[in-house]
């Protein structure tokens, strides 16, 4: 990624980067479409066999692959890019106000209710990424104006930013922290039996709780920042010029 993928996505124009996020795009749309019509898991309501339906054993795998995450990141990349190369006169235009593009960013999961119930993977990959993309590049450029609108204000708080913090530290643990509680094989053996519904405030809680501290004693840890920095450094040695990014053979 370092060597490879951000040097040839800074060389690009704004025009260019506009471009490779519609490609991009496509791309993720075929991987989602494709394992659809695989799993012949386009709603749940198409396709049943046998009477009933089929649903998508190993889309775990497949959302989790390297590639396909490499494609996603790539877009976010993309995006801080884009915003990067605005110019003083573009500083200058009238700003949207990110509120409607964030309602119809969450406005297109509204399809699952519809006759238009297309798979999240499917819904996301067309409409929500895309368009939650647009209102974090609109808001941004909001937040750099005279007067930023009033959603931006709320997401720029202290609250919203402490929550943001702990955003991927969240991501790591609400996996197998919810393999405790909720996975059947597991949460028998602990518990007797899955947590209920009414269980969730508390799992939310425990999730909160846990990746504050992993935020303020692991991702904030000086030692371990150092630490990475060298494994980065060294993994950068050991790979330079396999993917032909200095031009060494």
């Amino acid at each position: 990624m370092p060597t490879f993928v951000l040097p040839q996505v800074a060389k690009l124009t704004k025009g260019g980067l506009q471009k490779l996020f519609l490609a991009l795009t496509g791309m993720s749309l075929l991987q989602k479409v494709s394992y659809s019509e695989t799993a012949r898991f386009h709603s749940s309501k198409e396709h049943p066999v046998d009477g009933k339906v089929m649903h998508p054993l190993i889309w775990n795998l497949t959302r989790f692959h390297p590639f396909w995450a490499l494609m996603e990141m790539t877009m976010g990349i993309v995006a801080a890019r884009h915003v990067m190369l605005d110019t003083e006169e573009d500083k200058k235009k009238p700003k949207m106000n990110p509120l409607w593009l964030f309602l119809a960013a969450y406005a297109s999961l509204g399809l699952r209710l519809t006759k238009f119930d297309f798979n999240d993977a499917i819904v996301r990959g067309v409409l929500f990424v895309p368009i939650f993309t647009k209102f974090l590049t609109a808001m941004h450029r909001d937040a750099l104006s005279a007067e930023p609108s009033a959603i931006t204000r709320f997401f720029g708080c202290k609250t919203m930013a402490t929550l943001g913090s702990i955003a991927f530290p969240m991501f790591i643990v609400h996996g197998p922290l919810g393999q405790i509680f909720y996975k059947k094989a597991i949460a028998k053996k602990l518990w007797g039996k899955p947590m209920p519904h009414a269980f969730f405030p508390f799992y939310l809680a425990l999730c909160l709780g846990i990746s504050h501290l992993v935020n303020e004693h692991f991702v904030k840890n000086k030692k371990v920042g150092a630490f990475a920095g060298k494994v980065a450094q060294k993994l950068a040695g050991w790979t330079e010029g396999m993917l032909r990014d200095t031009g060494k053979a």
